[in-house]
């Protein structure tokens, strides 16, 4: 092993101290070439100088650099502002609630409800003001209110019990009104850790440094997995593997009645509590795919017919069950999503079959079912939260019966003679909209995760979206693209600046979902159209190369566009507008 692999290794091993992981740290940030590099400012009314440690922790564990500048004590106005000087792109807003005042926790209990009602009107005048001073900020990372005094059970509901749901509920409402602010629920840490491994009071009475080292340790995780390992990873399908994974026992050998899988016994009450999570995930717009060494009726026996299947067959986006290696066969899926592998996250139980996966294919996410059963609880957590920490937009909910439209859609090609007699009878319809800011996050999505068809790979946070919106010197499109089959939802994106006399494509990027139809041209003219009543007479264009865009490479010269200059496969587009014509895509029918 390298020096590098050693720091990494020390660094994910449970139970190294904070002075090694101090060293560790410092070691690696000297050793590595990072990929990106992240400003993250943090600002609290307590002391948490150990935050900038785990942050860069979980960022070199991601492949990244974080340059953490730390805030004022109780300052976060004028934090934003030093913030925004030192060009910090996010911002870690942490208010504990027992220092809102002094002990404030004690001082519920005699509060008059006036002082109290005060408190929280003031505090919310103070966090709307830092919310908005940040809006220009790619992402705030909101910390909720939790407990630092142990609860007395009186019998009822007690002040501070009441004053946090209270407090709460106003940072959230006010957090909610702006797109680039996420809510960290530091309360789960608490309730994870346990109060006495949470907090330490010595430093907090001396001071004012309430959190132990496992909390900032576990809020920094939090964080980084929130900002998808700021944005190293983005995972679209859970790919499962089914003996001893999605039931106990082998369905070949135990057949039907000999399977473990009931919500009422051990061990079948594992894998029916794993199937709900997962399905779960499916209802989150999560790709399921099956990736399984057995008969396929075997397999489809259970999903049809067993009592305590909780999957179902039409649940299901892609699936290889067969006697293929599943090196191949995983391959197959992505092939058949029209995804990359390190979209993939695989389960399974068996050594051997992860370890092969690992060796093939480093870039699929592999996990293997623990060999103490009831630790499966706790993989599925960490699985979810490979999806889910990020966030995710109501349109990318249950994408499985889109996926399942686009391969009814491939399926019909042998139908026809010609690929035009084929696009002609989908009855595509492509709906364009400008600025539109109720699908702010799905946009920002889009371009978060497309990597096949983008054009330039510029990601952009809902509050840089926002941004684009709300200025008069660009324009936000989005496409929604529906065929016969059924609606594929908002699977396009194309950004624009307007610049004096020149219309410039910041970025165009569609979902693999609807790629080779034609709605990738069909845009064009409205753009067109758009950039000409804006006085412009010129548009320029680019293409950004990177390891997943290659089949794009040439798009802008099919399109028509000419060619001006080209530098380390960056390739550069500039054409007059009135020489211009995009193609006519004739099968599409265009509204706006």
């Amino acid at each position: 092993m390298s020096e590098t692999d050693d720091l990494i290794a020390l660094l994910t091993a449970p139970g190294t101290t904070l002075s090694r992981t101090i060293s560790a740290v410092n070691a690696l940030e000297k050793l590595t070439e990072p990929q990106r590099r992240v400003r993250i400012g943090v600002s609290s009314n307590v002391s948490v100088d150990l935050l900038s440690v785990f942050l860069r922790k979980y960022a070199l564990l991601s492949g990244a650099t974080a340059d953490v500048c730390m805030g004022n004590h109780d300052d976060p106005l004028t934090d934003v502002d030093q913030f925004t000087q030192a060009d910090v792109e996010q911002m870690v807003f942490l208010p504990f609630f027992d220092n809102l005042l002094p002990a404030f926790e004690l001082q519920l209990e005699l509060l008059e409800p006036e002082i109290v009602a005060a408190k929280e009107a003031n505090l919310r005048a103070r966090y709307r003001l830092v919310f908005e001073k940040a809006r220009k900020m790619r992402q705030i990372y909101a910390c909720s209110f939790h407990r630092y005094t142990p609860a007395v059970d009186t019998g009822v509901v007690n002040p501070v019990s009441r004053a946090l749901d209270r407090f709460n509920e106003m940072l959230r409402s006010e957090a909610a009104a702006f797109p680039n602010v996420r809510i960290i629920d530091t309360g789960a840490i608490v309730h994870q850790l346990g109060a006495e491994a949470a907090f330490d009071p010595r430093f907090y009475l001396r001071n004012t440094a309430p959190f132990a080292t496992p909390f900032i340790n576990e809020l920094a995780r939090r964080i980084v997995a929130a900002a998808r390992g700021f944005n190293s990873y983005f995972y679209k399908a859970l790919v499962l593997d089914c003996d001893n994974t999605l039931w106990g026992g082998l369905i070949g050998e135990d057949l039907i009645e000999g399977i473990k899988l009931d919500p009422h016994s051990y061990p079948g009450r594992v894998y029916w509590q794993a199937q709900q999570a997962i399905l779960a995930l499916e209802r989150q717009g999560v790709l399921l795919c099956l990736c399984s060494k057995n008969n396929p009726a075997d397999v489809d026996e259970v999903l049809d017919k067993h009592p305590g299947t909780v999957l179902r067959r039409e649940h299901i986006a892609a699936r290889q069950v067969n006697w293929t290696d599943k090196v191949s066969n995983l391959q197959a899926i992505a092939r058949e999503l029209n995804i990359g592998l390190d979209s993939l996250v695989f389960i399974d139980d068996s050594d051997f079959e992860c370890n092969a996966v690992r060796g093939a294919l480093p870039m699929v996410r592999v996990l293997q079912v623990p060999k103490t059963l009831s630790d499966y609880p706790r993989l599925l957590s960490e699985i979810c939260e490979l999806f889910l920490a990020g966030g995710i937009s109501a349109e990318s909910r249950s994408k499985t019966a889109q996926y399942r439209q686009r391969q009814e859609a491939v399926d019909a090609i042998a139908q026809h003679e010609t690929n035009e007699q084929y696009l002609a009878s989908l009855d595509l319809r492509v709906q364009i909209a400008r600025d539109n800011a109720a699908n702010l996050a799905r946009i920002s999505e889009l371009t978060l995760k497309s990597n096949q068809f983008n054009l330039t790979t510029l990601r952009q946070s809902p509050a840089e979206i926002l941004q684009r919106i709300d200025s008069d010197s660009g324009t936000v499109y989005s496409l929604v693209v529906s065929d016969r089959f059924g609606n594929a939802g908002l699977t396009g994106v194309v950004l624009v600046s307007w610049q004096g006399e020149t219309a410039k494509i910041d970025a165009f990027l569609i979902s693999c979902r609807v790629i080779g139809r034609g709605v990738e041209f069909c845009v064009w003219p409205t753009l067109v159209e758009d950039s000409r009543r804006r006085g412009c007479h010129v548009m320029e264009a680019e293409y950004w190369p990177t390891e997943k865009n290659a089949q794009v490479a040439d798009f802008y010269d099919r399109l028509g566009l000419p060619l001006v200059a080209e530098a380390n496969g960056t390739r550069y587009y500039r054409a007059a507008l009135d020489s211009f014509t995009p193609p006519l895509i004739d099968w599409i029918k265009v509204t706006q």
